[in-house]
């Protein structure tokens, strides 16, 4: 299995499947081909040319309601010239396996397919049917995918516990022990387009009614508006958990009061880490602008495009009025391009506790809690049907390496990657009861 989990990921990452356009019928067939040479059967679905998923599935004995092993075939766009190795030769190289989606998301998809085959090879039977389910279109927001899969055939996703990404292990944010996630909830969002327009001219003659300046103006009132810090209960809790470690945390387990929490993140600094500052607040990223084709020319329209993620708590509609406060110009247009509320999922059930469980097994000292996803995944359309998601990635990697994701040079350790196979195995064997 070691040679498999390393091979099989090099093999996956040479599948240039960006999104857009997406081509994810290539992942498809990758393992299509891996199904048929092991006499498992499969179904494909196409939402439009070049845009297919697949599920395979080892029926149960229906004692329990169907697990769904979820994974997307997508990836987000790499510029080759960045990169010091090409982003799409899933080169295996100083202990390293190098390509776009190492980690977001097809070493997981890996993981969960070397154990759905585990279970095949065994010859085992599961409790609930085990369904692996690789999907397309996730980065660009799912309406190829699992929303399309959902609305189309929905009797062939009815399940009772989905595994998805979301979670990993982080080895250097402890002391003296590793972290694990398990993403019991994630963020909403609320991408917008923003329009100015107003008329054109020479250059050398402003005229006051620049489309691009007054654009620019009002996104500077925008980004540098009130973006206050919000204490959800359960990223209280979180950092209780975490408090039993940090020292600088240690007023906050003793009164467990928000201002203090916040006082002791922003006076050790912590505050300024992203990731810590993406759980306390509202998040608004300027990602396209764009306007003009000459310097000479003043533009008849500028536009702007914003990726807003919302604490559980905001709703979008609410968030895109405050966005239009702070604009303070009604004549620049407002377009939702993608809407979604916060999701979340219950702590308090059996497969949350053997998930739990399979990770302090195989690491009895790491510190395992429940987080929240700063952005978005399929997890949300299937929270929407009432089906308990988590996200777990029983690797550990380094911080460093996390914040490759969607970055310059992913990559996953060969020794994390094999690791993580055997643990989610495990779990996969303990939630089938197998």
């Amino acid at each position: 299995m070691s040679h498999d989990a390393v091979e099989l990921l090099s093999q996956y990452l040479q599948i240039d499947t960006t999104n857009p356009p997406g081509n994810e019928n290539r992942g498809v067939a990758f393992f299509a081909r891996i199904f048929e040479a092991e006499g498992i059967a499969y179904k494909t679905y196409e939402a439009s040319a070049g845009r297919s998923s697949i599920k395979a599935v080892i029926p149960g004995t229906g004692e329990k309601g169907a697990i769904i092993l979820l994974n997307h075939i997508d990836v987000v766009p790499a510029k080759a010239d960045e990169w010091s190795v090409h982003p799409f030769g899933g080169e295996v190289k100083d202990g390293f396996i190098y390509g776009r989606g190492a980690l977001d998301m097809k070493s997981l998809g890996i993981m969960e397919m070397l154990a759905f085959l585990e279970v095949k090879k065994q010859g085992l039977t599961p409790c609930r049917d085990l369904i692996f389910l690789a999907v397309a279109d996730e980065e660009a927001g799912g309406r190829q995918g699992v929303q399309y899969l959902l609305d189309q055939y929905p009797d062939d996703f009815q399940a009772d516990l989905v595994l998805n990404e979301g979670g990993f292990g982080l080895n250097n944010v402890l002391a003296n022990r590793p972290l694990f996630m398990i993403a019991t909830s994630e963020k909403g969002v609320c991408q917008i387009r923003l329009t100015s327009t107003g008329p054109p001219g020479h250059g050398s003659t402003p005229h006051g009614d620049n489309a691009l300046e007054k654009l620019v103006q009002s996104l500077n009132r925008v980004l540098s508006g009130d973006n206050p810090i919000i204490v959800t209960p359960q990223i209280a809790e979180y950092f209780k958990r975490l408090g039993t470690e940090w020292d600088f945390l240690k007023p906050y387990l003793k009164d467990g009061k928000a201002e203090t929490l916040i006082d002791a993140l922003t006076g050790s600094g912590m505050m300024n880490v992203p990731q810590m500052s993406a759980m306390l607040r509202n998040t608004i990223s300027l990602n396209i602008l764009k306007s003009g084709n000459k310097a000479n020319v003043i533009p008849s329209k500028a536009q702007a495009e914003l990726d807003i993620r919302l604490l559980p708590g905001t709703e979008p509609d609410a968030y895109i009025a405050e966005v239009k406060r702070r604009l303070a110009d009604e004549s620049i247009r407002i377009e939702p391009l993608k809407k979604s509320s916060a999701s979340k999922s219950p702590m308090d059930t059996d497969d949350f506790a053997t998930i739990k469980s399979v990770h302090m097994a195989h690491y009895p000292n790491a510190l395992t809690v429940a987080s929240l996803l700063f952005g978005a995944s399929d997890s949300r359309f299937f929270r929407s049907k009432g089906i308990p998601c988590y996200g777990v990635c029983p690797m550990l990697i380094s911080l460093e390496e996390f914040n490759r994701v969607h970055g310059i040079d992913e990559r996953v350790s060969a020794e994390s990657m094999v690791e993580g196979t055997r643990v989610y195995t495990d779990m996969v064997k303990k939630l089938c009861r197998i």
